[in-house]
């Protein structure tokens, strides 16, 4: 995977974790009619996405190097 591809899929990550950590202070807060799965879906997503790219990027530094 390309540099520009991992810091892309990275930014998607941290994207929705920041998305989905402000909809939970708003829920927290004012306490609109918003379903907890898409929170909690956003959160999840956005960290296993994290530890996805993150893992692979460490796998990299085992592969054999083309000569």
């Amino acid at each position: 995977m390309s540099k520009a591809t991992k810091t892309l899929m990275m930014f998607i990550a941290l994207f929705s974790i920041v998305t989905s950590s402000g909809a939970l202070a708003y829920k927290l807060v004012f306490n609109p009619k918003m379903p907890w799965f898409v929170i909690i879906g956003g959160l999840f997503c956005g960290l296993a996405l994290t530890y996805l790219v993150k893992s692979y990027d460490s796998d990299d530094d085992f592969m054999p190097k083309n000569k």
